[in-house]
């Protein structure tokens, strides 16, 4: 193991290994990533992975704009790897939301996303099977779907290895160590690594992290359960991303004629310890599930779930991510509280944390609306559609 290091980056998940490559791409190569498991080990892993761009607050878009662009590009990037599923998302809204839906869909045109409203006739069309019954508006992506965590992940670690970065799996850091109020060291059961600059992107164990170095960070953990169901045969194939505002249920295409499916939010928030909860679905999520999904989609009353698991979001007060400096501690950065969206917008994180840390600030996207001081400041993100959905 590396005894020093200019910057040490701990967790290695999308956010971990996306900002470690964008630090080589900048020249730097003394950097290194703790893992306390393996790549994707934790929420990144768990992720339905769609990509829609859909935002409501103007830095959320500018984010998501810019890791579309990175997906779009991906194979030219990392070595021919396809990661991104070009599938279209669509996006169905109740018509009591159409005001709210018609002023976010001006502002996404007015910031440059291909975007519009199709009929809910064309939408059933491209949607086979769909009930139209309580649908006001829809909005369709043409450059969104969805892609792969792992894919994505481990072409982020292998380039930044290949620019010299040091990748570290079943590593976990144990401390942060301090001089005179600046980072001095990250401990390992393997050693020591000095260095001036540490990043938290520890996911749902950022909140840990920040207790070593005194951080009380405003993020709590939830519990977001998923099931994946194969299509019957005589339906037609899924081949869009769909975010369901209707009956707060999203789904996409898996392989093999498979359907993955979740609940999505406004939703009660199931709070978990990261370290001790069930990976298991459980019955009543598959009921509440199944009776979402074949009122939408009422063939799919005889689809067959093959398989479901529960994972983790870490949650700010606003749904919306922490990108910082941390004001208190020297040295230390601070890519924390995805709530459920940093896996889309994990490439862009990457590339503006590395302009944050090596250049002194974000130029790619002006990130600063998610300095962690908005929530003492009470200057949370606000959200078009309400509750906790961004």
């Amino acid at each position: 193991m590396l005894k020093t290091a200019d910057v040490v980056i701990i967790g290695g998940g999308a956010i971990g290994t996306s900002l470690l490559y964008h630090l080589t791409a900048k020249g730097l190569r003394n950097v290194v990533l703790l893992e306390k498991g393996l790549l994707c080990a934790g929420s990144t892993g768990d992720s339905a992975a769609i990509v829609r761009q859909h935002y409501s607050n103007e830095v959320g878009i500018h984010l998501v704009r810019k890791s579309v662009e990175i997906f779009q590009n991906f194979p030219d990037m990392f070595d021919g790897a396809e990661v991104f599923h070009n599938v279209g998302w669509y996006f169905l809204v109740p018509p009591e939301a159409a005001d709210i839906f018609n002023n976010n869909m001006a502002r996404l045109k007015r910031l440059g996303v291909r975007t519009w409203e199709v009929s809910v006739a064309d939408a059933a069309e491209a949607l086979p099977g769909l009930n139209m019954e309580g649908i006001g508006c829809v909005a369709f992506e043409p450059d969104s779907g969805y892609a792969n965590p792992h894919g994505m992940a481990s072409a982020f670690a292998a380039k930044a290895k290949s620019n010299g970065a040091q990748i570290y799996l079943q590593t976990p850091a144990r401390d942060i160590k301090l001089n005179n109020g600046r980072v001095s060291a990250v401990v390992t059961d393997q050693g020591e690594i000095s260095t001036p600059v540490v990043v938290n992107a520890a996911g749902p164990w950022a909140k840990s992290v920040g207790r070593w170095v005194g951080l009380d960070l405003p993020l709590e953990i939830t519990r977001e359960s998923e099931v994946v169901a194969r299509i019957p045969a005589d339906l037609p194939p899924m081949r869009h991303a769909v975010s369901n505002m209707v009956d707060r249920t999203y789904w996409r295409p898996e392989q093999r004629g498979m359907l993955l499916v979740g609940v999505g939010h406004p939703k009660e928030n199931e709070l978990t310890d990261p370290d001790h909860y069930s990976r298991d679905v459980s019955r009543d999520f598959v009921e509440d599930i199944t009776r979402r999904l074949t009122h939408r989609l009422p063939a799919m009353g005889q689809a067959l779930f093959v398989k479901g698991w529960s994972g983790l979001y870490t949650v700010t007060p606003d749904w919306n991510m922490i990108l910082d400096k941390s004001p208190d501690v020297e040295g230390l950065y601070l890519a924390v509280g995805g709530s459920g969206h940093s896996f889309k917008i994990s490439p862009a994180i990457g590339l503006c944390m590395a302009e944050l840390i090596a250049d002194g600030a974000a130029g790619t996207v002006d990130i600063t609306p998610l300095q962690g001081a908005r929530f003492t400041e009470e200057t949370h993100l606000s959200s078009t559609y309400g509750g906790n959905r961004a």
